[in-house]
């Protein structure tokens, strides 16, 4: 019961306060916390700078941080709102990101670094989240999802950004929350 409480203050936080708070390190820093939303999915990025990696290869980091976020929030609630009752709602507070693969340092061949997938480097994202119905909880918990076998099978060929994260959320999601639903 707490816990939902606390999620929830999170989100309108985040909504009201313009996203940021200020760093518990003893310093008073702004840490960036973004809110984003697609239907009945809204989902709290807490403190990016903390991640594992989410680093841009081409982009400005900051602007890339709002592109991996939109991203993942649109294919989350593409398959979420397919599924959810229009009096449901689905709140997560991402904790932690690992984008697959690893940055590397290009040496000199090119202005900017190349991210090198390979299953050293498998897609991670943990998060908490909590799945309500007319403002009462259906299920809630705490995930750290990723996917070891991420290189394996066939692949298609794709121009989808993130099709390893994208994978992993999906999948969760019908795992998790999908059967939650048909017990409701």
């Amino acid at each position: 019961m707490k816990y939902r409480y606390v999620l929830s203050s999170l989100v309108l936080a985040a909504a009201v306060g313009g996203c940021t708070s200020t760093s518990d390190n003893g310093k008073d820093a702004p840490v960036e916390n973004f809110l984003t939303r697609d239907g009945n999915v809204y989902i709290v990025w807490k403190d990016p700078a903390k991640y594992s990696d989410i680093e841009s290869t081409v982009w400005l980091q900051s602007k890339f941080e709002k592109y991996l976020f939109t991203e993942l929030t649109d294919e989350l609630g593409q398959e979420a709102n397919e599924h959810l009752g229009k009096d449901m709602q689905l709140d997560l507070m991402v904790t932690n990101v690992d984008l697959a693969g690893d940055v590397q340092p290009t040496f000199g061949a090119g202005p900017d670094d190349v991210r090198v997938v390979s299953d050293l480097y498998p897609p991670r994202i943990a998060f908490d989240y909590v799945l309500k119905q007319n403002g009462r909880v259906v299920k809630q918990g705490s995930e750290n999802i990723n996917d070891m076998s991420f290189l394996f099978g066939i692949q298609p060929i794709t121009s989808d950004p993130f099709p390893y994260e994208r994978r992993i959320l999906t999948k969760w999601f019908k795992e998790t929350i999908e059967p939650a639903l048909a017990n409701k």
